[in-house]
């Protein structure tokens, strides 16, 4: 379902087969149904400025990029991360609905369910940093979860 990362046939999939480590998958997004981008309904000049502003964005976001021992994994770059995505939801609500929201409502309810499968193991999420924030809000509340995040 949804996109095959890169790495998964070089670095993980091998890990899990040579560790003997259940790989799930849980990523959703669905590329040949939805393809807009979020500055697309926009015109030209519109859409420079725009994507100027969420240039900066970015680059406010990775100044944190080193907040911990772990690169790309500290509750401050999440707060930037968080605030950006939270930018880029006003600017075209219908796009950000779909590729942001739906798509992690997705994903966590596969991380519940791939919890329920193998209660009591332990499961660690592989994803891209822009994901951790709201794996951790989604996550952080649930009685059946112990969740490590930062990671140490």
């Amino acid at each position: 379902m949804g996109e095959t990362q890169p790495e998964y046939p070089k670095l993980i999939f091998p890990l899990c087969e040579e560790n003997d480590i259940n790989f799930v998958p849980i990523n959703w997004f669905e590329e040949d149904i939805f393809e807009e981008e979020p500055f697309d309904k926009f015109d030209y000049n519109t859409k420079m400025q725009l994507e100027e502003r969420l240039d900066m964005w970015k680059d406010k976001q990775l100044s944190k990029w080193n907040q911990s021992d772990i690169p790309l994994n500290s509750l401050e770059y999440d707060d930037i991360t968080k605030e950006m995505y939270s930018w880029l939801h006003s600017i075209n609500p219908e796009v950000q609905n779909i590729v942001w929201s739906t798509r992690h409502y997705i994903m966590v309810a596969r991380v519940k369910n791939a919890i329920k499968r193998y209660p009591n193991k332990r499961i660690l999420c592989i994803h891209g940093a822009d994901h951790n924030y709201w794996y951790y809000q989604s996550l952080k509340n649930e009685e059946s979860i112990k969740l490590i995040y930062p990671l140490r």
